[in-house]
């Protein structure tokens, strides 16, 4: 409160000092070079202590919102002291200037003061000395406060800043999404508009009743649900996973700043020394490693090697396997070949036992007889010939006669 009334009354001053300058100046020529400069300055002067103004009411209505009352009073005071006249205004500042000295209002010594080495009884009687308007007393702020109030009055914004720009980038994501949901439950009900209009309105309408049956809306409607309860169980199933996702990942979160709290310089030290051993580490093991690729490369030199010779084993021996079982075969047919050619000997031992014993009791006929019985059987066979030609010529003839029958 004290920083307010300040620099109320330090803005208050700068204007009557203005105002009686100007009634002192008027005397003087002034060129309008000069006064351009002048008016220029005192654009800068105000632009600066309506900044300081603002900078020191948003700490203290930050800090502690009390300390405000009676600002708007001193305001509206201010006010009044500028639209009086400035034979009034004149007089008020000479009045308070004989007071309390017009060095005292001027000197850098007296605007460099902290607040700290200003009696607080001062203060509380600036403040009740015409409503809360007292030129040349209450606390002065150094460059150096002014500065530290901007530097944190700046964080504070920036903080601010940054919260609603998180929040805005929330709100911003959240609206995105309740669009997207919007536009894809539009697009369902659009499609589901349109399979109704096209299944049940057009395709189920009974042109003989006029009407669409009941069975066909019940047959769509329960369809429907079907499909509607399977997108159901799909989207939970998405839900289910992409919310234990999002616990995963927060716990991840929630781990790694645990660990960005309870991390110190001591431990980045550590970590560079362990860092280091495990480097002399990996090299040790870079070197076995290169040894290791020599004896591998000679491992698989001596290996191509044995795998040839072992190729080629593998190669005689399936030779040598394939040779076994064709003669395990030529093996087997020689020995059905041998049983089918006993059994064949042991037919033809029979027969020559039966020859034997026909030949032993056999009795040969008289010649005669032999040549009467061939003559007999020369002329059966001629009547045999004689008769097949007859059947053929007797067949050729009915095939004749058919075909006439036929075509008759």
């Amino acid at each position: 409160m004290s920083y307010s009334h300040s620099h109320v009354h330090r803005s208050s001053v700068s204007q009557h000092s203005r105002s009686s300058c100007h009634f002192t100046n008027e005397l003087d020529e002034i060129t309008d070079e000069e006064l351009i400069k002048q008016v220029n300055d005192l654009k800068q002067q105000i632009r600066v202590l309506n900044l300081e103004n603002e900078i020191f009411e948003r700490t203290i209505m930050r800090l502690e919102p009390s300390l405000m009352h009676g600002i708007a009073q001193a305001m509206e005071y201010a006010i009044k002291m500028q639209s009086t006249s400035s034979l009034n205004v004149g007089s008020f500042v000479k009045s308070q200037t004989s007071k309390f000295g017009m060095e005292s209002l001027i000197s850098p010594s007296r605007m460099m003061t902290s607040s700290s080495k200003v009696s607080t009884r001062r203060v509380d009687s600036s403040a009740k000395v015409s409503g809360t308007i007292i030129f040349g007393t209450g606390p002065r702020i150094n460059v150096l406060e002014r500065s530290e109030l901007v530097s944190i009055e700046m964080e504070y914004l920036i903080n601010t800043l940054e919260k609603a720009r998180t929040k805005a980038q929330k709100q911003h994501a959240l609206l995105k999404a309740q669009l997207e949901e919007i536009g894809l439950r539009e697009t369902e009900i659009q499609k589901a508009s349109d399979s109704f209009e096209k299944e049940v309105i057009i395709e189920g309408w009974d042109k003989i009743a006029q009407r669409i049956p009941a069975e066909i809306w019940i047959r769509y409607m329960m369809e429907w649900v079907k499909i509607t309860d399977s997108y159901i169980g799909k989207l939970r199933l998405r839900t289910s996973t992409l919310n234990t996702q999002y616990s995963k990942l927060k716990g991840q979160i929630k781990v790694k700043s645990e660990l960005s709290e309870s991390l110190r310089a001591v431990d980045f030290d550590k970590l560079k020394i362990e860092n280091k051993e495990c480097l002399e580490i990996i090299d040790y093991k870079l070197q076995q490693l290169s040894e290791l690729k020599k004896m591998t490369g000679d491992a698989n030199l001596n290996l191509t090697i044995h795998k040839k010779a072992m190729i080629e084993q593998n190669n005689y021996l399936n030779n040598i396997l394939k040779l076994t079982k064709e003669k395990q075969k030529q093996t087997a047919e020689l020995d059905k070949e041998r049983e089918i050619i006993k059994v064949q000997a042991d037919s033809l031992s029979q027969k020559l036992d039966n020859v034997k014993k026909l030949k032993m009791a056999y009795e040969v006929p008289d010649v005669m007889e032999y040549v009467c019985v061939k003559s007999e059987v020369t002329d059966l066979k001629h009547s045999i010939r004689l008769l097949e030609n007859r059947v053929h010529i007797q067949q050729i003839a009915l095939t004749s006669l058919n075909k006439k029958l036929k075509s008759i």
